[in-house]
């Protein structure tokens, strides 16, 4: 038993171990790496600035200037003046901007007026641009619409034409079979009409043959009286 803890402790402290790691690991990825270091960075300079110098070593003007020049891009200055001008900062205690800085800048009043206007009319045509959209939704479903009730339409039209093709072939077939009839009655009219026409022939033939016959046996008996 005792083997059997041992062995469980020490897998499942490597695998916790593991996973930890991997979990550090993560948290790390996450964050930006260049501002922690920054961070970091000052955080150290300035405990040892505080805590381990000396007082002459902190009055050193070459440690320590008055003023620090750097370089920036203007853009980025009147980015930053117009931020703090709309409060748009998260200074705790907002930075003095000089007059004279602005004019360098070129941020005066009438620039201020100018980007307000510029922002004014953004938003304008942002508007413009929802309601356009809204509107060309609108037309797009109207003429979605359309061409439903088109397609409703010619599907409509293409059952109407094959009604009316139907309907005129059924007409086409009644002419006919009207026609059929009326010629199958006008051939057994024809047919009666003949056979009436035969039977009469034939009974004038026959009467017409017996007195032949007649004229025959009266001449034959005449020619045995004369002899």
């Amino acid at each position: 038993m005792t083997i059997l803890l041992v062995t469980f402790t020490f897998f499942t402290v490597i695998y916790l171990m593991n996973l930890f790691i991997g979990l550090l690991n993560l948290a790390i990825d996450d964050f930006n790496k260049k501002e922690e270091f920054l961070l970091q960075k000052a955080q150290i300079i300035m405990e040892i600035e505080l805590f381990y110098l000396l007082p002459w070593q902190r009055n050193n003007k070459k440690w320590f200037p008055d003023w620090i020049y750097y370089d920036i891009p203007i853009t980025k200055i009147r980015k930053l003046i117009n931020a703090i001008d709309n409060k748009q900062t998260v200074f705790n205690y907002p930075p003095f901007i000089s007059e004279k800085l602005r004019k360098v800048v070129g941020l005066t009043d009438d620039n201020n007026k100018l980007e307000r206007k510029i922002d004014q009319t953004k938003e304008e045509l942002t508007k413009q641009n929802v309601e356009l959209k809204q509107q060309m939704e609108c037309i797009m479903k109207y003429i979605g619409i359309e061409q439903d009730n088109k397609k409703e339409k010619d599907s409509e039209e293409k059952q109407y034409s094959e009604e009316e093709q139907d309907s005129k072939e059924d007409i086409k077939k009644k002419q006919d079979n009207k026609l059929e009839k009326q010629i199958k009655q006008t051939k057994e009219e024809l047919t009666r009409e003949l056979k009436e026409k035969m039977n009469k022939i034939e009974q004038k033939m026959e009467e017409k043959m017996d007195k032949i016959e007649q004229k025959m046996e009266s001449i034959m008996k005449s020619l045995s009286k004369i002899k």
